[in-house]
């Protein structure tokens, strides 16, 4: 273990379990010294780049901008009857930069000494362990998707509230340009943004198969990257766990600019969510099962809607 220099686990050997290690950071009888499992520097780079990447990828859905790496924009690339090469090679590289910020993940517990399988927890061994944490995690997902339903309500009825106060009656100063600039009502920006999104979504087997790998890559990087690491250099280094849990779902919800100030919004309560389960299991596995579900299940959606044209026949019913 580290000297007194470098980050120290303390735990009562006695009252670890074999489904948990000695170091694990879940465990309730581990303590992490104030300066964390990773140096500061380390983390701040880390938030500041998932930032930056953030708000490029905001800037090019609003300018219709195109890069295979960057979220989805405004453009569609999808081909009918066929492959979508340009989305293949989107999902590839948005794989290699989850593993990638894994990678760097992994390099900052290296300079503290910090075991990498600490990060995962207590990890369930035998059928009916696993079957245990898939049962766990399908109630989490159901549950968490009933708290999202509340909030999306709750933001759309506030939304549109405000919206129809703008119309009825427009600020001063915009009043003489309102009809060169009339804002987009709540469901114009929703439908704006499911179209938006549509284009990640895949659109024949072997892009479902990609799709489906990638969901698996996104869910085990991320909540290892923002549940394993980043809520526990958080709780470190603020020494308040409820504080550290919001402010890592904040980010996580910030990293998701490309959907806009809703997405953000609802991203950040799923991630907080994501952070109790983490806490209450001791444990990243539910986690990284939802999370990949949650993906995957999404982008079918999607791809349901846009195939259905959906989105089009709702916009051309009477009003």
């Amino acid at each position: 273990m580290p000297d007194n220099e470098q980050t120290e686990f303390h735990s009562d050997a006695s009252a670890v379990t074999d489904a948990a290690p000695v170091d694990s950071p879940w465990d309730s009888k581990v303590q992490i010294k104030p300066r964390g499992i990773a140096p500061i520097w380390h983390t701040l780079l880390l938030v500041v780049g998932i930032l930056a990447y953030s708000v490029w990828g905001a800037m090019g859905a609003k300018t219709g901008a195109t890069n295979p790496i960057a979220p989805p924009s405004g453009s569609v690339h999808a081909k009918a009857g066929g492959t979508d090469h340009a989305r293949l090679i989107r999902y590839a590289l948005t794989g290699a930069l989850e593993l990638g910020i894994v990678a760097w993940v992994v390099f900052g517990m290296r300079l503290r000494k910090v075991p990498f399988r600490s990060l995962f927890g207590a990890w369930p061994k035998g059928l009916n362990a696993i079957t245990m944490e898939i049962l766990v995690a399908a109630a989490f997902w159901v549950s968490s998707m009933i708290v999202l339903m509340v909030f999306a309500l709750s933001w759309l009825f506030v939304q549109g509230h405000i919206y129809k106060q703008e119309t009825i009656h427009p600020p001063a100063s915009s009043s003489q340009s309102a009809s060169a600039a009339k804002p987009k009502s709540p469901e114009q920006q929703q439908s704006d943004l499911i179209k938006q999104l549509s284009e990640l979504a895949p659109a024949n087997g072997m892009e479902i198969a990609a799709w489906g790998l990638l969901c698996l890559v996104v869910g085990f990087s991320e909540e290892l990257i923002f549940r394993g690491y980043m809520q526990s250099q958080s709780i470190a280094i603020l020494r308040n766990t409820p504080i550290a849990v919001i402010a890592t779902a904040v980010v996580f919800g910030a990293a998701h600019g490309y959907q806009g100030t809703r997405g953000v919004f609802l991203i950040s309560i799923f991630g907080a969510l994501f952070g109790v389960i983490t806490l209450l299991r001791r444990s990243l596995l539910p986690g990284m099962i939802a999370h990949s579900w949650h993906d995957f299940a999404t982008g079918m959606a999607l791809a349901l809607i846009r195939s259905s044209h959906l989105l089009e026949h709702l916009q051309a019913a009477p009003k």
